[in-house]
């Protein structure tokens, strides 16, 4: 669940906000969508700033770009792999929260959805997320976990999904030594198709986590 990663620090802007103001609040939290409400709260999509730019005027209000609004957005129940799903596929960095009553309730970001899949371990070890593409039919979870702790790493957390009738592992490991795991997981016949490799600096752990959606949706 993602209910204990919500953040509510980003204000939501209303159906009346003038858009260059809109614009103004999106550099104050450095992003390039803001979720949009009406007078009760109700959740009305995102704006993104690309939209208002190209706005005849700026000056008016976000209900002249209406049209320009994408219904994106995770309930608060949802599982941190679907909100994955959703970000991976719209190529956004936060993603608005809603209720069962489609009411604004906060954002979750692509760094916190990285600290809960580490359970806060990424923020005191070096961090890797590393992508095999396998045999759907013929391999081994537990032997691929048995060659990543010889090599002083551990699975943190793991999924998988397939892309054009190939099966892909998506690895989030923790270890000082990713070099000697990716040569070990080679010289046993698994292919590494990517790796995201990360020290414990957590300002750059959402860069990665971009470049790591952006290789999900090439």
């Amino acid at each position: 669940m993602i209910i204990d990663i919500i953040k509510k620090d980003i204000a939501p802007s209303h159906i009346e906000d003038v858009a260059i103001n809109i614009l103004a609040s999106m550099d104050e939290y450095k992003t390039h969508i803001m979720p949009v409400v009406d007078v009760d709260n109700k959740y009305l999509g995102v704006i993104e700033e690309d939209s208002i730019l190209n706005m005849e005027n700026i000056q008016q209000s976000l209900q002249f770009a209406q049209r320009e609004f994408k219904n994106i957005f995770a309930f608060m129940e949802s599982h941190i792999f679907e909100s994955i799903k959703i970000i991976s596929e719209n190529q956004i960095s936060i993603l608005p929260v809603i209720n069962k009553n489609f009411q604004y309730v906060g954002y979750i970001s692509a760094i916190d959805i990285l600290k809960k899949m580490g359970q806060n371990s990424v923020m005191t070890q070096a961090t890797n997320i590393i992508v095999l593409s396998v045999n759907q039919k013929n391999y081994s979870i537990h032997e691929i976990s048995r060659l990543i702790e010889e090599n002083s790493g551990k699975i943190i957390t793991l999924w998988h999904e397939t892309i054009k009738e190939k099966l892909y592992l998506h690895l989030l490991i923790i270890s000082n030594n990713t070099k000697a795991i990716t040569q070990t997981l080679e010289r046993y016949d698994y292919v590494i198709t990517n790796s995201f490799l990360e020290t414990s600096r957590s300002e750059n752990l959402n860069n990665r986590f971009e470049s790591f959606i952006k290789y999900l949706n090439p």
